[in-house]
């Protein structure tokens, strides 16, 4: 790539920064908006992004529906203990998810999340997860690894994953 070439795709970079920062600002992104019923972090729409998005990464795990209601509510109680630094860039993450026009152009599905189709979600993590955008990377780790580390600390997942749980004695001492 010449000095041009770069100047230029800076540029472009520069410009379309910008004016998802200011589409988000308009459109009143994260801005105090009270967390989901039942949920002490997550939205409404960070809600549907989950509902969404568990049943694709956890695709090859036998998964019912109250164990991805479990999971999501570990998904939010991770979050919640996460220092505020982190929860700042987490809800960054989930604005540019949850923002119509942003996510379309980030992620290529147009529909909101609840009425997005598996080819949808999964072509998303693919396209996530190869990016040459380092941040694109990121963002696909974050998800990814909120969803399987809440699934994978639940007791139903012990089994899948060959561990057979906590060595009674220690867990009774430690938990008295």
């Amino acid at each position: 790539m010449d000095r041009r070439s770069f100047l230029k795709l800076s540029l472009a970079g520069s410009a379309a920064l910008s004016a998802a920062g200011l589409t988000a600002t308009l459109s009143g992104c994260g801005g105090g908006q009270a967390p989901a019923t039942g949920f002490q972090f997550l939205r409404d729409a960070d809600v549907s992004l989950f509902r969404a998005l568990i049943p694709q990464v956890m695709d090859s795990v036998p998964l019912d529906a109250a164990t991805a209601a479990e999971c999501l509510q570990r998904i939010d109680l991770g979050c919640l203990l996460l220092g505020p630094p982190a929860q700042a860039e987490l809800r960054k993450l989930f604005d540019l998810l949850n923002t119509g026009l942003l996510r379309r152009l980030s992620t290529g599905v147009s529909k909101p999340w609840e009425r997005a189709s598996a080819e949808e979600i999964q072509a998303f993590l693919v396209r996530w997860h190869d990016s040459g955008v380092s941040l694109f990377n990121a963002g696909y780790r974050a998800l990814v690894k909120l969803v399987c580390v809440s699934y994978f600390c639940m007791p139903v997942s012990r089994k899948l994953s060959g561990y057979p749980g906590p060595w009674a004695p220690m867990y009774k001492a430690v938990n008295a």
